[in-house]
This record gives structure tokens, sequence and C-alpha cells, in this order.
């Protein structure tokens, strides 16, 4: 099963917001109290629905919900959907995430009037990732104009400090900022969204060097080290 997950992790050469894959997440803050219904689909397709419940009162910032999940309930015949655990305070993020397959997205709400498209971040969102493969990355905001790109590194030296590292910060503006960057394979990769966005980073070129396989491993971001600094709209 190990082995399997591997192949998956190091095979990936796009990571996409708006259609999320084992290394990536995003965040979104709800503000206003209330029951949310979920729409999840999978390269397109309706896959199931989730609902979560957002209090003022809430002791917990934050809720993780694994897109993945929501297929169970097809499965079963369900129609009614699946509840994401305890209720998440108004101050608090909701994590968006996957842990099987790619492709996946969310809505939240109907229509024009939606109160959260993951296709479509924005101001205030964050997209979180990580990339293993040690190569240059193109970085481009689909909605936008916006580019840039990222080169990933890892050698021996860098495996001893893994678990030093902090995420890098990228603002999603206009431009991003910064624009060309370096980080360390398994390094979390934090875009915090300033305009519509839907942030696309391609593999540009093959791998510089066949990584340790063994050593190296996936580690989500931190989100609660990465919140966004204004609350979302």
């Amino acid at each position: 099963m190990l082995a399997t997950l591997n192949r998956q992790l190091f095979e990936a050469t796009v990571f996409d917001s708006g259609a999320l894959g084992l290394t990536t997440s995003i965040v979104h803050q709800f503000t206003v109290a209330g029951i949310y219904s979920a729409t999840v689909r999978k390269d397109g397709k309706h896959m199931g629905n989730v609902s979560f419940e957002v209090r003022d009162d809430a002791t917990s910032m934050q809720l993780d919900i694994d897109l993945a999940k929501t297929q169970q309930g097809s499965k079963d015949g369900c129609c009614c959907g699946t509840e994401a655990g305890q209720p998440v305070s108004s101050k608090g993020y909701v994590v968006f995430h996957t842990t099987s397959g790619t492709g996946w997205s969310v809505h939240v709400g109907e229509g024009k009037q939606a109160s959260f498209d993951s296709t479509r971040l924005t101001k205030g969102d964050i997209f979180a990732l990580t990339l293993l493969e040690p190569t240059r990355y193109g970085i481009e905001n689909k909605l936008g104009s916006a580019k840039g790109s990222v080169t990933v590194e890892f050698s021996k030296g860098d495996a001893k400090r893994l678990s030093e590292l902090k995420p890098v910060m990228v603002t999603a503006g206009k431009k991003f900022d910064p624009e060309n960057f370096k980080l360390i394979a398994t390094q979390g990769l934090v875009f915090r969204i300033e305009t519509d966005a839907r942030i696309v980073i391609s593999r540009k070129e093959a791998r510089k060097a066949e990584p340790d396989k063994g050593r190296i491993r996936f580690q989500r971001p931190r989100i609660v080290e990465t919140r966004p600094a204004r609350k979302a709209s």
C-alpha cells in the first residue's frame, strides 16, 4: 500500500487549486454562522455532498474535510450526504483536501450566490501544497495574468533539516510575490489569494535527480500557521 501511495505522489506533474490531488488543499473562512451544504465533484462529475456547521460559539478553529470520503454515501445508495465532524468557529477555517485521487472540487451554495467555489478562489482564501519532485515548475493564475516559477531541490543535507523548514509564502495578486523562487522537496508552499484565482503549477523539466523515496515523507503544510491576515469575503 505504501509503495502505491509513493508512486501516486511522485507521478503528479500538475497541481491545480481547482482540481485537488493528494498533496494539495484549499482553505476558506465561512464568517456567517449556519449549516452549509457542499457539492463535491471529481473531474466535473458529481460524487456526493457534505454538510458542516459554522457557529459563533464553537471552540474548534479548524475543520478538515476529506472530499474523497463523500464517495462512500454514493456507494451505499444514500443521497443524504455526509456530515463533516464538529462545528467550526465563524472565526476559524475550513480545510478541503483529499486522501485519494485527483480532480476534486467543491461548491458551497447555488449559482452566482454561492458562498464558495474552489475552482474560483477569492481574496482571503489559501491554496497550500507540497512539491516532492526536484525539478522546475511553472506557476500560473488561470483567471488572471500572473505567472512565475519555482525550482525544487533536494540533497542529503536537506534531508537532515526537513523538520525545521517553514512553508514558503506567496501572495497571489495581479502578480505573484515572489514570482520566482526555490524550495526544498516536501517544504510547504502556501498561496495567499488577493484576487480571483485558479492556481496551476506544472512541471516544466524532467526531475533533476532520483529522490530517495524511502526518506522523503509527505507532510501537509501546517494550516494553523498560515491563516490569512484578513477575513475572506
